[in-house]
């Protein structure tokens, strides 16, 4: 050490560096060591020169990542052992009782033989340098997790893992809820430790009551700040040796516990400890979880109303789901009496009479259907299946559709069609409900003696539809929202329907891959939809003739299953007019007892009181029937589809239906 003071130049320079500095020579007796390098410890200079032993001792050195440091693995042991180390970041606990960050360098200095001469230590403080890098660190980690498709709970227990071991030993967060609090994240490197604080919790729950605890801390919003963790404040807030004991093996060193709030209220709370890596928390630290427990809390209000609103779009749709099939049995019945009557001979009148009540009653079963489709749609639930059809013959069947309503409504229809075909690739009764759609509207809205035009034309690679009339017109306040669900215009008066026709349209075009653009020159001056749609090459195959429903129907032995008895009496008596051998029972417990050895098909309800429909085949197919049993039922939503087939049905039809609906199921099922 004297050949270090003797050293005028030298010890000055030394002595005036922040750094600490310690020289051992190689038989690990310290030569020198720096004033710097005991305020850089946390200890007493002069004490620390006299004493220099418990310098960066291993019961106060830890690795980075707060495991304890083993003697051998101390860095001047491993110089001395021959490797060296530069600026390696150890966690220091001074005398104090504070961590440090602390950058340590060890460099052999050796003879020109290689022989060790002397062992030459560096210690820097980086403690604002490593918290800064660690919090930025972990508020860019954190923004990362920012999804809505994650369930707020899993993004929340993602933001609790960024804080260990960097920011905390030990991580919980906490939400409200309305008979206590729930846990949604507990984060420790060691498994083990996470049982021990459950089993903790379990053996000792915290009274909601107390000041100190967590419930009292959300609802008053009041953080509460422990930077050293002593055993008089353990006692002050247990009741019972056996607690203490309990608690003492958590290792709980500094606590932080910091409410999550939005809106002036408490949300939840956010538990941050140091524990085994002996560290404490600093002001600087507190605030800095006060203002990120801030933004927590606008993250977990969002992830709150998003859980609500996902809630509540659930229960709309199954209210409209139950709507559907409320308002469907009535309208079975109608259907098949309608089916019967036009089957029969009837005067001219009568039998314009009819097609008016079909073509309300469609109208009605149409609206049923868009407000079903519009929540699919909403939910990107819908599935287009695609094929090459011939663009003037859908359009012209979908004009064909809207003949009875012009003819009511005294409108007259001009068309132009170009005179070569055009093919896209597009779902057939898709792009037929969105024509039907435009159709509809335009009548809805043009005056009696007014035109409608659809023109049908091809622009380079595009299929262009416009429909054109001279009717009320849209004003330009309310063009620009024409296709937003349930917008019915400014003026009211001028509206109808449910305000979702259009939304349908859109989104049915979208899926396609086309455009829709709505034009008008204000009031009075009638409107125009553009339709795009992209052309393909792909040929169309030739599709036969559609054959009669009796054709499908006639000769089949079908039993109907409904508890609605006209719907079902009136189904059998439609078939058997067809030609078909059909028969009705009104439960499930008698289909089941029914032999239905002779019989070809089943049409089975499913919401039916005491044993519904998926008992009902359960039953069935556990007897051993095997023939096909299709799903006749008001509930027609996709996911209603795909249970009804899951259970075993053979096919789903939703009521009300048709004779070309049921005609085209018998063919598919017997493959005729």
């Amino acid at each position: 050490m004297n050949d270090f003071k003797n050293g005028t130049i030298v010890h000055s320079l030394l002595e005036s560096l922040e750094v600490g500095i310690a020289v051992f020579n190689a038989d690990r007796t310290l030569l020198y060591i720096n004033e710097s390098m005991a305020l850089v410890t946390g200890g007493d200079p002069e004490s620390t020169r006299r004493e220099p032993s418990g310098l960066l001792r291993e019961d106060r050195l830890r690795a980075a990542d707060g495991s304890p440091v083993l003697s051998d693995d101390l860095p001047i042991a491993r110089a001395f052992a021959g490797i060296e180390s530069k600026d390696v970041p150890y966690i220091y606990i001074n005398p104090r009782g504070r961590h440090l960050w602390l950058a340590i360098s060890c460099r052999r200095i050796v003879d020109e033989s290689g022989a060790l001469q002397y062992v030459f230590t560096t210690v820097g403080d980086i403690s604002r340098r490593k918290t800064r890098e660690d919090k930025l660190h972990f508020l860019i980690e954190e923004a990362k997790v920012l999804s809505l498709n994650t369930d707020f709970r899993k993004r929340l227990a993602e933001k609790a893992n960024l804080a260990v071991p960097a920011l905390a030993d030990w991580c919980a967060i906490d939400l409200r809820t309305d008979d206590g609090t729930e846990r949604v994240a507990v984060v420790h490197r060691d498994p083990a430790m996470i049982k021990s604080i459950y089993e903790f919790e379990m053996q000792f729950p915290s009274d909601p009551k107390r000041p100190s605890g967590l419930l009292n801390i959300i609802d008053t919003m009041q953080p509460q700040f422990v930077p050293l963790v002593t055993d008089e404040i353990l006692r002050a807030a247990i009741t019972s040796p056996e607690e203490f004991d309990s608690i003492k093996k958590l290792q709980l060193n500094s606590v932080m516990i910091i409410p999550i709030t939005a809106r002036g209220r408490g949300l939840g709370a956010m538990t941050l400890a140091y524990a085994e890596s002996c560290r404490v928390y600093t002001r600087d630290d507190f605030q800095f979880f006060q203002e990120f427990c801030f933004h927590l809390g606008v993250l977990l209000e969002n992830g709150l109303l998003y859980e609500e609103l996902t809630r509540k779009e659930r229960a709309k749709d199954l209210f409209l789901a139950s709507l559907s099939h409320e308002l469907r049995n009535p309208l079975a019945p109608i259907k098949n009496s309608l089916e019967l009557l036009k089957l029969r001979d009837t005067s001219q009148d009568v039998r314009e009479e009819l097609e008016t009540i079909e073509h309300q009653f469609d109208h009605m079963a149409k609206l049923l259907d868009d407000l079903l489709d519009v929540t699919r749609f909403t939910q990107d639930k819908i599935e287009i299946a695609p094929h090459t059809i011939e663009l003037r013959r859908l359009v012209d069947r979908a004009l064909k559709s809207t003949d009875a309503l012009l003819r009511t409504a005294d409108i007259t229809l001009h068309y132009t069609y170009p005179s070569s075909a055009i093919q896209v690739w597009a779902d057939e009764t898709r792009i037929e409900q969105a024509i039907s759609n435009l159709m509809s509207n335009a009548t809805k809205y043009t005056p009696s003696g007014g035109s409608i035009w659809v023109d049908i034309l091809k622009e380079g690679e595009t299929a262009v539809i416009k429909v054109r009339d001279n009717g009320a017109g849209i004003d330009p306040d309310d063009l620009p929202h024409i296709f937003e669900m349930y917008y019915q215009g400014r003026n009211r008066n001028h509206a109808s329907g449910l305000g979702i026709g259009l939304l349908l349209v859109q989104r049915i075009i979208a899926l396609h891959g086309g455009t829709i653009e709505a034009r008008s020159e204000g009031r009075g001056h009638g409107s125009e939809f553009i339709i795009t749609l992209p052309t393909t090459n792909i040929l169309d195959l030739a599709k036969p003739g559609e054959p009669h429903p009796a054709d499908s129907i006639g000769g089949k032995h079908i039993l109907v299953v409904d508890d609605n008895m006209p719907a079902a009496n009136s189904l059998v008596k439609l078939f058997n007019k067809l030609g078909a051998k059909a028969e009705a029972i009104h439960s499930g417990e008698a289909a089941i007892e029914r032999d239905v050895s002779d019989v070809d098909i089943i049409l089975l309800d499913i919401g039916m009181p005491h044993m519904d429909g998926y008992a009902t085949i359960q039953a069935l197919r556990t007897k051993g029937v095997s023939i096909p049993i299709v799903a006749l039922t008001g509930y027609g939503l996709l996911e209603d589809k795909q249970k009804a087939l899951d259970a075993g049905f053979t096919a789903h039809l939703t009521k009300p239906v048709g004779l070309k609906d049921i005609a085209a199921m018998l063919d598919t099922v017997f493959g005729s």
